[in-house]
């Protein structure tokens, strides 16, 4: 939109951008057509000949492959770094590690469990602190830890690349767990046809498994039991809220949760709307409007985009991946079910053979030095062990190489931009 902007006064803006999520997050889907035409706007030639003045650059190397997947364009992949916080590993903490906080339901557990095992061994040498979830630590006091402990709740995290930057070691559950945790939620766990809405004009690559689906449960719409089962947690919940608010001594603590239990009512409408089986309308929840995906039928009427990139093709000779890059959800699983803010779990179908191929292009599978633990009691045993002053180094050498890397993609791409702008004498 800026590009437009400058355009119609004359200008031509250059565009860096650094995307971190799907290509198509949060656009409605009755808008996909436009945003694949502003896309195209962005990479066509411009009128005198001249390459278009925009670069784009990802933080990992999954979404690479998904923009790839959609629109054949290859978008480089530059590592986050997080050197804003100033981090510098001091382990002054020596025999404390930090548990960090996690929007996942095996937190709890996993804490639960921790103590239990802490309480047969009261001599461990070893404290450990959870974060909780509406705690916050400067940066400097986090670099005083021996350890991080690590729960990832997506494939790729700033927490991750901030500590990692800092050089501190950082404990890991082992691969069997990890594509279990990362691709419940956020940019890969959707199964929206939506997300996988291709650029006109693209034809991509043959993907071996892209259509063989196994159903744990029947494909459909979601049982009505689900959305039932579901209105009822909710009211549930949301009258224990206002329990907790009337007995509140003060009224910012009341105003909290009354405002939690509008959003649980504000939810029953869409679990609601699931128990009536009217999951082929648009609903609603606290988090605003649950919007349909677009029926494969109306994509014959949509118009045809005034700005394309032509016709283009995956070379078929070139060899790609087994699993398209959405495909960690079966294909409806989330056609008709959404959740709230990550908290309630409606989604049905998970295809653990294509989180297994993906997870080994995550940072997490990639970086050197990280730990990963099989369990609990490992994950103790593993913190007194643990000798962090070579893990710190690994990390320390990784840092420098990869920052290098980082430091020439971001010097190229503002001197080729600047040098192809039009306006680069004002800039």
């Amino acid at each position: 939109m800026l590009k437009e902007v400058a355009a119609g006064f004359g200008h031509t803006l250059p565009l860096l951008g650094y995307l971190g999520v799907a290509l198509l997050n949060s656009c409605p889907p009755e808008d996909v057509p436009i945003f694949w035409e502003r896309l195209a706007g962005v990479f066509a030639p411009r009128a005198d000949g001249e390459q278009a003045t925009a670069l784009l650059a990802v933080n990992n190397l999954i979404l690479s492959e998904q923009i790839y997947y959609q629109t054949g364009l290859r978008v480089p992949y530059v590592r986050a770094h997080g050197l804003y916080t100033g981090m510098s590993y001091v382990p002054t903490k020596n025999q404390q590690v930090l548990i960090w906080r996690a929007p996942l339901f095996v937190y709890v557990s996993l804490r639960c469990t921790f103590m239990r095992f802490l309480q047969g061994i009261p001599d461990h040498p070893i404290t450990y602190k959870f974060v909780e979830e509406t705690e916050s630590l400067a940066y400097a006091q986090i670099a005083q830890y021996r350890a991080v402990a690590l729960l990832p709740w997506d494939h790729a995290l700033m927490t991750f690349y901030e500590l990692y930057s800092a050089g501190i070691p950082i404990l890991l559950p082992s691969a069997e767990w990890m594509y279990r945790l990362l691709y419940q939620r956020g940019q890969l766990s959707v199964g929206e046809r939506m997300y996988q809405s291709v650029m006109p004009g693209w034809s991509g690559p043959e993907v071996e498994h892209a259509k063989s689906e196994v159903f744990k449960e029947r494909s459909g719409p979601p049982d009505p039991r689900t959305g039932m089962s579901s209105a009822k947690a909710a009211r549930g919940v949301a009258e224990d809220m206002l329990t907790r608010g009337l007995d509140a001594e003060d009224l910012e603590t009341t105003k909290q949760f009354v405002k939690a239990a509008l959003e649980l009512m504000q939810d029953m409408r869409f679990f609601l709307a699931v128990a009536e089986n009217r999951t082929d309308e648009d609903s609603s929840t606290s988090s605003g409007a649950v919007r349909r995906s677009l029926p494969k039928a109306d994509a014959s009427t949509l118009t045809q985009p005034r700005i394309s990139l032509g016709d283009r093709q995956h070379d078929p000779a070139a060899p790609w991946h087994p699993y398209t890059p959405f495909q960690m959800s079966t294909a409806d699983s989330n056609d008709w079910t959404r959740m709230r803010k990550g908290g309630w779990w409606l989604r049905r179908g998970v295809r653990f053979d294509a989180m297994r191929y993906w997870y080994q292009y995550s940072d997490f599978a990639r970086f050197p030095g990280l730990q990963t633990f099989n369990n609990v009691a490992e994950l103790i045993c593993m913190s007194t062990t643990l000798d962090v002053q070579p893990v710190a180094e690994q990390m320390r050498r990784h840092n420098e190489k990869t920052l290098v890397h980082s430091a020439s993609f971001w010097i190229y791409s503002l001197v080729e931009l600047l040098g192809q702008s039009s306006d680069s004498k004002k800039l």
